[in-house]
């Protein structure tokens, strides 16, 4: 694998399955927290109650915000004060950043006001995994208006609108951190943090798996996400790669025994075995016995060998037999 000393790639055009994986893999509270613990300082983090940490994105504010958590502090009259953390993925700078997060917290402010009737105070969090370091504004009054702001009078200045905002940087995070065993989600901070540097080769791919694989608790489903954004975000895999992915898979628990066609279903297949892997997975993400069995039975009206239909849908061969005679 190489590391982030090496020159990367020209940056491809913005994309968003790199949102696609940090929401799909930090909208669970245990890994989220994770993130915070590495935002907040140790005196800071003793004031919240995490066991309370509660996942929010449908409940506060649109589909437009990455996601949004409510925690509440401890040692507070009652009744108990709650925050709601916003936390924003970016894997590119963007212009309109602070904006697009003041917009967040008025519509969060919103919510709460309506659903508790209190507006709850919100702070905001950015989580940053570009190629480079960040380097740009970290408040609202400079990430809008620049040096200018300084050239605005004081006793002006106490008027404007204004927040800070916390980022945590994946491209500074320490070496270590990636070895520690408590983190959970340490796999895929470093796949966050390394994926533009990784190459289709098989050898970055294992190493990125052996990380991933050292979660206290094993979930398939954000395992095969992992594998799934790998997909997207290196280009040139081949299908030699895949199999040596799928064979670490299996190696480290990732998946059970026989969990490989769980991996084919996700991704494309050459030649026509594409088209039927297409209609497995349609019936199995619909959890429809009758729906494989009819992929099955279009596949013997196609005159569709029985072996190749056996190996692909691992239904037995007598099985399929019996369907082909009509029973």
């Amino acid at each position: 694998m190489t590391t982030s000393s090496t020159k990367p790639p020209s940056a491809p055009p913005p994309t968003n399955h790199h949102d696609q994986f940090f929401k799909e893999f930090y909208s669970h509270p245990p890994f989220a927290r994770e993130l915070f613990q590495l935002v907040f300082a140790k005196d800071e983090l003793a004031a919240f109650d995490w066991t309370k940490l509660k996942a929010e994105k449908d409940t506060f504010t649109d589909k437009r915000a990455d996601l949004v958590f409510s925690v509440p502090l401890k040692n507070t009259p009652t009744p108990r004060v709650t925050l709601c953390l916003l936390l924003e993925h970016k894997s590119h700078y963007r212009r309109h950043l602070f904006l697009q997060l003041l917009h967040y917290q008025t519509r969060i402010l919103e919510k709460t006001f309506q659903t508790t009737g209190r507006a709850l105070p919100v702070i905001p969090i950015l989580f940053y995994h570009g190629k480079t370091p960040w380097k740009w504004p970290r408040s609202f009054q400079e990430g809008v208006w620049g040096k200018s702001v300084s050239d605005i009078p004081a006793f002006c200045r106490q008027g404007l609108l204004n927040y800070d905002l916390r980022v945590l940087d994946a491209q500074t995070l320490p070496a270590s951190l990636f070895k520690d065993k408590t983190l959970q989600s340490r796999g895929a901070l470093y796949l966050l943090k390394e994926v533009w540097y990784l190459q289709p080769e098989a050898s970055s791919i294992e190493n990125v798996l052996r990380l991933i694989g050292a979660f206290s608790e094993t979930r398939d489903d954000l395992i095969l996400s992992a594998m799934e954004y790998l997909v997207q975000a290196v280009p040139g895999l081949t299908r030699q790669v895949w199999e040596t992915a799928e064979r670490v898979a299996v190696q480290k628990g990732l998946l059970a025994k026989g969990g490989y066609m769980n991996i084919k279903e996700r991704f494309k297949e050459e030649g026509r075995l594409e088209g039927i892997q297409k209609g497995i997975q349609k019936g199995r993400l619909e959890g429809i016995q009758k729906g494989r069995l009819e992929v099955v039975r279009n596949m013997l009206d196609n005159k569709m060998d029985a072996s190749l239909i056996a190996k692909v849908t691992g239904l037995p061969k007598k099985e399929i037999q019996k369907l082909k005679n009509g029973a």
